[in-house]
């Protein structure tokens, strides 16, 4: 909860109801010539009246004084109860007590969500009991694949990488409005300045995200990106492919600036466009969209996309909820809407206790940020992107991963593979920009990468012990791995890079595709000419030419309906931007020439 009632705020201080009462367990008074009881602990036979003698005689029956009757114990404390009045508070006490557990099970009960983020690719996910309905993927048929066929040969990739020119700082006055919160680095500045740097040292050296020089964003520069695509694998047909998917999100977006995975709603579509998503998270819609955009080098400053990457921006400024632990980019419509079919008294906890979306859409939403921010320097953006970071920072799970809520939030905090990858590639992208991220902070991604991972870490499983891996999360693993500084030759990274290669790129599983594609890329050789034109040309073929839905996918399987068209749309755009949209992490020199222009 965002905040503990009020009641609940100080110390709670009672007035005791025994203050001006008599002891409970006074003794009635003994009649003359009657032994007082025994101590507690004398034995039973030592109470007993003592034996007659000669020297003195019993009293007779009849002249026996009688003993005041000994009232139970009980019964003084029913009289006791009645007299003081005590029943009002004890059974507001009780009344109050059940209440308190009633919202405790609310509190810890998981929200009920359309799982919208796959989190398998070709095999069938392990069945096990975990938090989220996760239905196993078929295993395609042979004729469900793309047929891999004669591939590409060629030397390795070679991309142009210095960047021609800074983009510059922002023209204009900006009407951002200022944001509170700044954020105590925990990071030396020698840490920061290795930002940039060739990792050095041999494949035992400990993985450092800092000293990683790949993975800019310079090949992303409108004067870069053709050169790159065309030198790095992509095609005329696929940068078409990237500019008409572009045009299709520009015409959906909302009036407020944002996206809506519902096309049915659309002002500007209502419905044409079939394959609908149901999922109500705006700031993952939104953050989804505005990366497909900035891969492509697109800002709110350069290309003739401005205007509506600049609305988009703002959106998610206006979504983002600023509290201790950051700014919070999770949609609070989406989880109010969660909250509606609920009725009573349940309805209204849970709209009390809501968490808001989950961590996949921050995740999404402020890599949104950061981007913008790496590609323009404007400083009215730093601000923003680095109090989204803090949240995914004091969120993180002790084991050094995130799941659907922040650590804070979650009763069991055990981190998945699918959350943690997006939360991660927000953190290189913030280290990238300059952004503040705590050491630490890596520290613990490795240890969770450690423990989530199999095969002596070629592959990786979705949760720790789940008992293997999939294409989908090993892909989501291994570019992880890199992220965070293992060097290409380490042989782990090999061996699942291998495994991701003998795949063939999926007809509907974007997910899996979007990941293995970066991996492959960043990796190179013959893995990546097999794979990539394969990938690259399914498609460029399989995009939609005719009506409103031109520019856009959809590919039916057993996660894409939540999101629906505009998901799928953004995974497959940005599988196109592979040659530009990171710089390959291994590359150890730069092209320092000017590309020619598009």
């Amino acid at each position: 909860m965002d905040a503990s009632p009020a009641e609940f705020s100080g110390p709670l201080t009672l007035s005791s109801p025994l203050a001006n009462n008599p002891p409970l367990f006074t003794e009635p008074p003994l009649a003359p010539g009657t032994p007082p009881p025994a101590p507690i602990g004398v034995a039973a036979a030592s109470v007993l009246p003592p034996t007659p003698s000669a020297a003195q005689p019993p009293t007779p029956p009849a002249e026996a004084v009688a003993a005041p009757r000994r009232q139970r114990l009980s019964d003084r404390i029913g009289s006791w109860m009645v007299d003081s009045g005590c029943w009002a508070w004890l059974s507001s006490a009780a009344v109050h007590a059940v209440l308190v557990i009633i919202l405790s099970l609310i509190i810890l009960s998981a929200p009920s969500e359309e799982l919208l983020w796959v989190t398998g690719g070709f095999e069938a996910l392990p069945s096990q009991d975990i938090e989220v309905d996760l239905s196993e993927i078929p295993v395609p048929t042979e004729g469900d694949q793309p047929s891999l066929g004669p591939f590409e040969t060629g030397d390795e990739i070679s991309l142009p990488g210095a960047r021609v020119g800074s983009i510059g700082s922002p023209t204009g006055t900006s009407a951002t409005p200022a944001i509170g919160g700044s954020f105590t680095p925990n990071i030396s500045t020698d840490a920061m300045a290795a930002i940039g740097e060739v990792a050095s040292g041999g494949l035992e050296s400990l993985s450092d995200p800092l000293a990683s020089r790949g993975g800019g964003l310079d090949g992303r520069t409108l004067e870069n990106r053709r050169a790159a695509a065309l030198s790095g694998g992509g095609t005329e047909e696929s940068e078409d492919a990237v500019e008409a998917a572009l045009a299709w999100f520009a015409e959906h977006q909302w009036p407020d600036g944002g996206w809506r995975f519902d096309l049915e709603k659309c002002p500007s579509c209502a419905g044409y466009c079939r394959n609908s998503g149901t999922h109500t998270s705006t700031t993952a819609a939104t953050g989804l969209a505005l990366l497909s955009f900035l891969g492509a080098g697109y800002t709110h400053e350069e290309g003739k996309y401005q205007e509506v990457v600049s609305r988009g921006l703002y959106y998610l400024q206006g979504q983002m909820t600023i509290t201790p632990n950051g700014g919070d980019l999770r949609d609070r419509n989406a989880a109010l809407e969660m909250a509606a079919p609920r009725g009573g008294l349940l309805n209204a906890a849970s709209l009390a206790t809501a968490r808001r979306d989950s961590m996949y859409s921050h995740g999404i939403a402020t890599l949104a940020l950061t981007e913008a921010y790496a590609m323009t320097r404007d400083k009215a953006w730093r601000e923003p992107a680095q109090l989204a970071i803090n949240f995914i920072v004091t969120g993180q799970y002790d084991d050094g991963g995130w799941r659907y809520a922040p650590k804070y939030e979650e009763p069991r905090p055990v981190g998945d593979m699918t959350v943690s990858g997006w939360q991660i590639t927000a953190l290189k992208s913030a280290t990238l920009a300059g952004l503040e991220v705590p050491y630490e902070v890596w520290m613990k991604i490795n240890d969770f990468l450690d423990g989530i991972q199999d095969d002596a870490g070629a592959t990786y499983l979705y949760l720790r012990g789940e008992g293997r891996g999939t294409p989908a999360t090993t892909a989501i693993g291994l570019l992880c791995r890199m992220i965070n500084g293992w060097p290409r030759e380490h042989k782990p990274l090999q061996r699942g890079a291998a495994k991701l290669g003998d795949q063939q790129p999926s007809r509907n599983n974007m997910y899996f595709n979007y990941y293995a594609s970066q991996v492959l890329h960043h990796i190179g050789g013959t893995n990546w000419q097999r794979w990539n034109p394969k990938m690259r040309d399914y498609l460029v073929k399989s995009q939609a030419t005719d009506g409103h839905e031109a520019g856009s996918w959809y590919f039916p399987e057993s996660h894409s309906s939540p999101g629906g068209r505009l998901y799928t749309t953004a995974m497959a755009t940005m599988t196109l931007e592979v040659y530009y949209r990171y710089m390959p992490m291994y590359k150890e020199t730069f092209v320092d020439q000017t590309p020619p222009g598009r």
